[in-house]
């Protein structure tokens, strides 16, 4: 059949509009003057057109699963239209490695890259090179759990680069929630005590120009038993110093031991402007730094400039109690005049302050079984997955602790849709997967000492996961794959108070996730979803939140949820 001239005439257009769209956007990609990448899902690529911007408004469940089967078959990774690093280089950046057993494996876990010039950056305003290693920053644990800890590590990284201070890693301790005896490679007895350096690779670290770390032995072998700290001695002049007499030596002898608790800091384009006095008369940077400081902003108590007596000082001392703990989001708490540079940080603690590879390959295992199981138990969703992180225990915001049966009322679309269909295959990551709820307790009693129909909010009347299976759900959990993890894998291997960790890059992986409000651990996916340019497919399955992550507000400074301005620059671009 021959097509009428109209008809030629029509199809002719709406090509020319397509065309018109995707240079569009190829083009404001490349235009930006700050490090700015464009990264598209292939699978949202028609939403992107029908709608001309990133708004994901219809419902994911439409895409095509046959198209999301090839992607996920043939380990796809999302397109990426890439503008220049920054003035000094225009290559094109890669995808960050992983080994996992002495093999450089291709994972669909890797969300870093190699930037090029990131490796040679260092700090525009602090004096580097021989000062340091002469001006330290040293630091203590947060007395939380790990993901409010996690939160204050990734500031200080940033400061000691900023500051061109070198940090001091501080000993393995006692921490929260982290008990499980196990042996590090160097052991020959068990312990329960974790550090710093068990969750980061420290050479990767140490690969970054501008970034310099010791241990806590190497710092006191060097600056605390020679008397250079005030010629004050630690504790039995001993490098091995340890708890709180090590905490109490460093307090002692630093410098300064700032307050930074729900503050942030700003620093200036160069090192001639620590006062501010030119960064002050530019209207746009002000004007960032409105926005970034949000209620803050102003606020002379809450609001820090980075000082000559911070530059000048030797040591630096953060102490993790609650006036001195710094419970932000690194992109919250430093501003940096220059908008390049912000850009830079996030970066920084995206590709250098990631979890070391054996946690990741672990990770990377079981993602790996779950498609498996999702092939073979939920064949209509072609390996595609769901996840879940269900908090309960000692969680102490009880509001949140649901039975099964709310959390699928909750998870449900305006027009009553489904957020995770019927027939999927869910991964949950939970500290309750026998559902019974044995460790949530409500005003420090145990939920299964109240009365069946009498059990107040934060008890959930039904702990089970019935509900879920009910509902055609698969289920799995970390021990389905755990006791099933042959002898030399990752899994078998990793350090098992790393486990959280673990789970959490599973749950990055989800076609869509849904977490607990005011979670930390949940707070954390989301950015690492963010990473893999799944943040917009991430929600609260919390009863009044399940939304919010959705909401257009790029950033903010609350610690119990992550921001899109984690993982996107100034221009809204992924970093």
């Amino acid at each position: 059949m021959t097509m009428s001239f109209k008809s030629i005439v029509l199809y002719s257009l709406v090509l020319v509009v397509i065309l018109s769209i995707v240079f569009f956007i190829h083009h404001e990609s490349l235009s930006h003057s700050s490090d700015h990448n464009l990264e598209i899902d292939p699978r949202n690529l028609k939403k992107i057109l029908s709608t001309g911007n990133f708004k994901f408004a219809i419902d994911h469940h439409s895409s095509n699963p046959q198209v999301e089967s090839k992607l996920v078959e043939k380990k796809s990774y999302p397109i990426v239209l890439q503008a220049p690093i920054s003035a000094r280089s225009k290559e094109i950046e890669k995808r960050g490695h992983l080994v996992c057993n002495g093999q450089t494996v291709d994972s669909e876990l890797i969300y870093w890259k190699i930037v090029p010039g990131d490796d040679e950056f260092e700090s525009p305003f602090t004096p580097h090179h021989g000062n340091h290693h002469d001006k330290y920053l040293s630091f203590e644990y947060d007395h939380g759990g790990w993901n409010n800890g996690r939160l204050g590590y990734e500031c200080l990284v940033v400061l000691a680069h900023a500051m061109g201070r070198t940090l001091v890693a501080p000993p393995q301790q006692h921490l929260y929630l982290m008990a499980e005896r196990h042996k590090d490679k160097s052991d020959e007895k068990e312990h329960d005590e974790m550090g710093f350096l068990d969750f980061y690779d420290i050479n990767l670290m140490r690969k970054q120009k501008g970034f310099h770390i010791l241990t806590m032995k190497e710092f006191l072998a060097k600056e605390g038993v020679t008397g250079g700290l005030h010629h004050i001695l630690p504790p039995h002049n001993s490098s091995e110093a340890w708890g709180q007499e090590l905490w109490k030596y460093l307090s002692n002898v630093a410098d300064v031991t700032p307050a930074w608790f729900g503050k942030f800091i700003t620093f200036p384009k160069t090192s001639d402007d620590l006062n501010m006095t030119k960064t002050k008369l530019n209207e746009s940077v002000m004007k960032r730094m409105k926005l970034f400081g949000g209620d803050r902003y102003g606020n002379t108590k809450k609001h820090l400039i980075y000082s000559q007596e911070l530059q000048d000082a030797h040591h630096i001392h953060i102490r993790g109690d609650e006036e001195n703990r710094i419970l932000q989001h690194h992109y919250a708490f430093a501003f940096f005049a220059d908008p390049a540079v912000q850009s830079f940080y996030k970066r920084f603690v995206r590709d250098y302050m990631r979890y070391n590879d054996e946690i990741q390959c672990a990770a990377s295992e079981i993602v790996e079984k779950v498609r498996e199981d999702a092939r073979k138990y939920a064949p209509q969703h072609n390996g595609n997955f769901y996840t879940l992180h269900i908090r309960r225990g000692d969680f102490q915001f009880k509001w949140v602790k649901h039975e099964a049966s709310k959390i699928l009322t909750n998870l449900r679309f305006p027009n009553g849709t489904s957020i995770i269909p019927r027939g999927s295959l869910v991964y949950i990551a939970t500290d309750d997967p026998d559902g019974e709820c044995r460790g949530c307790l409500v005003e420090r009693k145990s939920c299964t000492t109240y009365e069946k129909g009498k059990k107040p909010v934060g008890c959930p009347e039904d702990p089970s996961w019935q509900a879920f299976l009910d509902f055609g759900w698969t289920l799995r959990f970390l021990r389905d794959y755990l006791k099933e993890a042959p002898n030399g894998s990752a899994l078998k291997a990793v350090n098992p108070n790393a486990l959280g960790m673990v789970e959490c890059l599973v749950c990055s992986r989800g076609v869509v996730f849904a977490g607990t409000y005011m979670s930390t651990f949940t707070g954390y996916i989301h950015r690492v979803r963010g990473y893999h340019g799944l943040g917009e497919d991430t929600y609260y399955h919390s009863s009044g939140h399940v939304f919010m992550l959705q909401d257009r507000h790029p950033g903010g400074h609350g610690w119990t949820r992550e921001f899109r301005t984690g993982w996107t620059d100034d221009g809204g671009g992924l970093i």
